[in-house]
């Protein structure tokens, strides 16, 4: 079983055990149980510790508590706007960090002094996160989700959709329009990438949409040494809907890194610190 955000704490990280940890990031209108499938996948090898960030306030906040209880370098993996708080959370404190892995991270703001075609795409996300932010004064959760879920999913999708679902997806809209705003503002120079050194896996899922594709790849351009995986006949939430390709795909990349650090020096596990009080959510 992977841990929830609430139940997060120094223990998580720090506990003398054989499975090393790893940070699991997920992103707006999902949960850290979406990582549960890639927990069951690597259990034996690695310990998941999937936080669920909607209980925090935004991502700085976020970002903060991790940064706080984490004391020894860990394999991070992202998704959307976890894979963007992953990517910042590696350019501040790359001491924290052993590996990362990057699935389509939302780092939108790298769209808007580019060229004229990448401007565009900055333009439509603008024009998306606009309209999710006046249907919240309009009192119209279900009208800003519709818009969100058809952007990233296809026209159309947000009918195809349960009721249920729909209504559990109209109580993120603060939240994803809020996520979604804060990818449009830089909140780290485009030369902080180059930093980067750890060895980095960035994958995109090639029906996801063009905005997401290229942001992915201008992504990878600038990490040094980082690989590009290009998942064919997979869409935007490829963790969820083909972890049969994913899970393997993440697991290869640790096993890789930690073999690679094994021949290098052996591997010792910090001392546990004492223990800490569960993070509060926000």
């Amino acid at each position: 079983m992977n841990t929830t955000w609430a139940e997060l704490s120094s223990r998580d990280f720090t506990e003398v055990e054989s499975r090393l940890p790893v940070l699991a990031l997920h992103g707006s209108a999902s949960s850290g149980q979406q990582w549960q499938g890639l927990s069951d996948y690597l259990r034996g090898s690695y310990r998941v510790v999937a936080p669920d960030l909607s209980r925090y306030a935004s991502s700085d906040s976020a970002k903060a508590a991790i940064e706080a209880i984490i004391d020894e370098p860990m394999h991070l993996v992202g998704h959307l706007q976890g894979a963007a708080l992953a990517l910042e959370i590696a350019m501040a404190r790359p001491e924290l960090v052993r590996s990362l892995t990057l699935i389509e991270p939302t780092a939108f703001h790298l769209l808007r002094d580019g060229a004229p075609s990448d401007r565009a795409l900055f333009a439509e996300l603008v024009g998306l996160a606009d309209r999710m932010k006046a249907a919240l004064p309009a009192h119209d959760p279900a009208g800003g989700m519709s818009a969100y879920v058809d952007f990233w999913y296809g026209r159309g999708a947000w009918q195809r959709t349960s009721p249920g679902l729909r209504q559990t997806l109209a109580s993120h809209l603060p939240r994803a329009g809020a996520d979604l705003t804060a990818s449009l503002v830089p909140s780290w120079p485009a030369g902080g990438c180059a930093q980067i050194r750890c060895p980095t896996l960035v994958a995109m899922a090639l029906e996801s949409p063009s905005v997401s594709l290229r942001t992915t790849e201008i992504v990878a351009e600038m990490i040094p040494g980082a690989r590009l995986a290009m998942i064919a006949d997979a869409g935007h939430m490829a963790p969820l809907t083909d972890p049969h390709i994913v899970d393997p795909m993440i697991a290869a990349h640790l096993k890789a890194v930690d073999r690679s650090r094994a021949k290098r020096r052996p591997w010792h596990r910090a001392s546990p610190r004492s223990p800490a009080t569960s993070l509060p959510a926000i």
